[in-house]
């Protein structure tokens, strides 16, 4: 059992070392994001402002508008490949679409095992065990995720009644039919408010721990097809036929 913890381990590292170089792409998505959605806005309205101030530039009149170029240009920037395809996504239809994403999904998993049966040389019996704890990691991280979930919304819905309770009780200002009409309607709206917020934080908490749990579902199917076979071996078995 010492030498499967091991086996496992080993996977575990190489599956960080691989996820990091992807990692840093994300940083680097990430850093140009702040730069050019956030920090360029800044200086340019720090800059605008000191015109103003000096009363140096003053002439024209929808400048500020220029704060809107620095996001508008990187959203297009990014968004340009999606908005290229569109044509051919559109001539393709949703299912030729679904398709050629899960041809591309193959190929990644087909490079990726090819890739991990190179660096990480175990055997058939390993590769079994390493898929076992890993999917059984998966399962852990699924009742975890919906567990935390559950418990961040009960902690939302206390927060809230906590809130409520140290404002205190609201006087009724209204009076007759119609004004306490109105009070309990603005009563169902704040009610209504509160539980979309925590819908909504719940919802946005679980599915970030769905991100984490997609990057282990992939690797999990690169294992799958290496306990089905190496990729080395089956193009010898290909080439021999």
């Amino acid at each position: 059992m010492k030498q499967y913890s091991e086996v496992y381990s080993k996977f575990v590292k190489w599956v960080q070392e691989d996820m990091n170089k992807t990692r840093d792409l994300v940083n680097r998505k990430v850093f140009s994001l702040v730069l050019w959605c956030l920090v360029i806005p800044a200086i340019l309205s720090l800059a605008m402002y000191g015109l103003r101030k000096f009363q140096i530039f003053i002439a024209f009149r929808y400048v500020d508008l220029v704060l809107f170029l620095p996001p508008f240009l990187f959203t297009i920037f990014y968004l340009w490949p999606t908005f290229r395809d569109l044509p051919r996504v559109f001539r393709m239809g949703g299912l030729g679409s679904l398709l050629e994403e899960s041809s591309v999904e193959v190929k990644w998993s087909e490079d990726t095992a090819a890739r991990m049966s190179k660096e990480l040389p175990l055997t058939q019996g390993e590769w079994k065990v390493v898929s076992f704890h890993l999917s059984e990691q998966i399962k852990r991280m699924e009742s975890k995720n919906r567990y935390l979930s559950s418990l961040v919304a009960v902690v939302l819905f206390f927060m809230y009644q906590f809130l409520d309770i140290g404002g205190g009780i609201e006087e009724v200002q209204e009076t007759g039919v119609l004004g306490v009409f109105r009070t309990w309607v603005e009563q169902i709206s704040q009610w209504g408010a509160q539980i979309f917020g925590i819908i909504l934080f719940s919802l946005l908490f679980y599915l970030s721990g769905l991100q984490l749990q997609k990057h282990l579902v992939r690797y999990e199917g690169c294992v799958k097809r290496l306990v089905l076979g190496r990729p080395q071996e089956q193009e010898l078995e290909l080439q021999d036929s």
